[in-house]
């Protein structure tokens, strides 16, 4: 194996090369929160299929507001908000990276280039956290679907 060399990317190179793969985690988090959304539909959706009529007309009352449909339901919020939360930092990340590289004297009372105060920096804070989050409360919430269905086919 050759011996690695210490050679950087260019930034524009390198800022590129994020910005790619941010958009595809942001896809990917699209995706999830797409699903989870449209999951939280489904319980009603399941019910009146296999209940029929009298649960189209009582709608989920017609076999109660079990603890495993009412924590899927949260579940799905959780991946939803921690997608959002996610997109959000990944490109709120770009945009501050991008604007200190461009920063100057000149340039510190702009737009986008100034701090705000009131605007919490999230330099440190790892996205993975929350993007794991969002993994992991979509597929709670999938099994504790599944839980619920099989308790309604009982």
């Amino acid at each position: 194996m050759p011996p690695m060399t210490d050679k950087h990317m260019p930034f524009a190179e390198e800022f590129k090369s994020k910005l790619e793969i941010t958009k595809a985690f942001c896809d990917t988090a699209k995706s999830y929160i797409q699903i989870s959304a449209a999951a939280l539909a489904l319980p009603i959706v399941f019910t009146q299929a296999l209940l029929g009529k009298e649960a189209a007309e009582k709608g989920i009352r017609a076999v109660g507001l079990p603890c495993s449909l009412v924590l899927s339901w949260i579940s799905f919020l959780l991946a939803i908000g921690l997608g959002l939360a996610y997109q959000w930092l990944a490109i709120r990340a770009l945009w501050d990276e991008i604007h200190r590289v461009q920063f100057t004297d000149e340039r510190a009372s702009q737009r986008g280039f100034r701090i705000t105060g009131l605007i919490p920096q999230f330099r440190d804070f790892n996205r993975s956290y929350l993007y794991g989050g969002m993994i992991g409360f979509f597929y709670l919430g999938a099994i504790l679907f599944v839980l619920f269905a099989i308790r309604l086919l009982r």
